[in-house]
């Protein structure tokens, strides 16, 4: 099994777990215990693009990659995959969203209104405490450049644990 890593602590405290909540206005949920999976390179080929890479590639709080902790899934815990921003069209929302797909010509050099197209945010807001009482205990994106219009803030390959009785801590090596 591929456990997790979460950077910014040597341990997980139960007690510091900060319930989920949604955030109106940002597609991104307060709380929770964000992770990366604890391994680069997949039996699929995928590459993982985690939270020590994107702070190492952004220079954004590289001190707090010195402290960490790795931790497993208890067995059944229910996880949300996202790996295309399709993913998202049957997931409560607290806000009306339609996926718009939108992509560049291959032969030509794009008008700027395609490029403003392309680039234009379309953020989708997941109603995280709904999914939390529906029972799902995690979310996990893959493939993160893929969501860079609709989750933007999520900034990398990474989980979001909404429920901690499904944490597994695992001594770090």
């Amino acid at each position: 099994m591929i456990g997790f890593i979460h950077y910014g602590s040597d341990a997980f405290e139960p007690m510091y777990f900060t319930p989920i909540r949604n955030n109106a206005g940002f597609p991104k949920p307060e709380g929770g215990l964000w992770a990366s999976k604890d391994c680069l390179i997949h039996e699929d080929g995928w590459t993982n693009y985690g939270w020590k890479e994107w702070c190492e590639d952004s220079n954004y709080q590289k001190k707090k990659l010195k402290k960490s902790f790795r931790f497993e899934l208890r067995e059944g815990a229910r996880i949300v995959l996202l790996t295309d921003p399709k993913d998202m069209i049957p997931l409560p929302k607290t806000k009306s969203w339609e996926l718009k797909e939108v992509s560049l010509p291959d032969s030509k050099k794009p008008t700027l209104e395609q490029l403003e197209e392309y680039f234009r945010p379309n953020p989708c807001f997941l109603d995280y405490e709904k999914m939390l009482r529906e029972g799902v205990d995690a979310i996990e994106l893959q493939h993160s450049l893929a969501f860079r219009r609709c989750l933007d803030t999520w900034d990398c390959d990474c989980i979001v644990v909404m429920n901690p009785d499904v944490i597994i801590p695992q001594p770090n090596i």
